[in-house]
């Protein structure tokens, strides 16, 4: 069986338990308790496809540490997966979807620096947030790290009202910001990037792909959004909406956006990949 489809499988239905120290060619359902990746919630094992939200994998190399943060941070009423060492971090992002939220990064896994890992977990899980824990305390060690593509930084010593309080904030910024395809807008911060570049918009031009991005292959007709997008009456005859989705769509295109607004007369709009 293909390691995807077994993967896939695993997710939406069966064991719980990932041996991550295999290749994925030899990834089969094992019955071991010899599981490197566990999912915890209140000190209780669940199955990876009962947790659906607020899923926070812990990346620690010191046992007791590692047994303190899942415990202040499955108290929260959060999933937490953990790993203890560089190589099966690199095993993690072998995993070709999204699993996590939010990662609590060790810099320092056994003498192996997983700053240089930073990039790549963006790169294979986009629309997760790091959170590095660091023993290094310096203003350019912080700035390095939020460089890199680090979200968040914290020092050790911590305190652990203070690291939860991060990862509810960080939890948050996921639920302010929309993704599709190579499309991100954030709510809070009213900006949209394509890939890393940033597409100024207009005011109507933001809330219009908002309400759009929000329900990806669902049609809106005309009266909705000259009620929620405009605020108007839809008996005032108007040629705004077709004004500011040609507008939209062609500042998609040129930004090379991935996604486009497809319309249906007497039907209304919608956005896809």
């Amino acid at each position: 069986m293909m390691y995807y489809q077994y993967l896939m499988r695993e997710i939406q239905g069966g064991t719980p338990r990932i041996n991550l120290n295999l290749s994925p060619d030899q990834m089969i359902p094992k019955s071991s308790s010899n599981t490197i990746l566990q999912s915890s919630q209140n000190g209780k094992g669940r199955k990876i496809d009962e947790v659906l939200l607020n899923r926070v994998l812990i990346v620690e190399d010191e046992n007791k540490l590692l047994g303190h943060l899942v415990r202040i941070i499955s108290d929260e009423g959060f999933s937490t997966f953990t790993c203890t060492s560089f190589p099966e971090l690199e095993n993690i992002l072998k995993i070709p979807i999204r699993k996590f939220d939010i990662i609590v990064l060790d810099r320092l896994l056994h003498g192996k620096d997983t700053a240089t890992l930073v990039g790549r977990i963006k790169e294979v899980l986009p629309d997760i947030k790091i959170l590095i824990v660091s023993a290094v305390n310096t203003p350019a060690e912080k700035a390095a790290l939020l460089d890199f593509g680090a979200d968040d930084y914290l020092a050790k010593p911590f305190d652990s009202d203070e690291l939860v309080a991060r990862v509810r904030a960080l939890l948050r910024r996921n639920r302010s910001e929309l993704r599709l395809g190579n499309v991100t807008l954030d709510s809070d911060k009213r900006t949209v990037k394509i890939n890393a570049l940033e597409l100024a918009l207009q005011n109507k031009e933001f809330i219009l792909l908002r309400t759009l991005i929000r329900s990806p292959g669902k049609v809106f007709n005309k009266v909705f959004l000259y009620e929620n997008v405009w605020e108007m009456s839809p008996d005032v005859e108007s040629n705004v909406v077709e004004a500011t989705v040609n507008k939209l769509r062609r500042r998609l295109e040129e930004a090379d956006a991935n996604i486009s607004i497809k319309s249906m007369r007497n039907k209304g709009y919608w956005v896809e990949e």
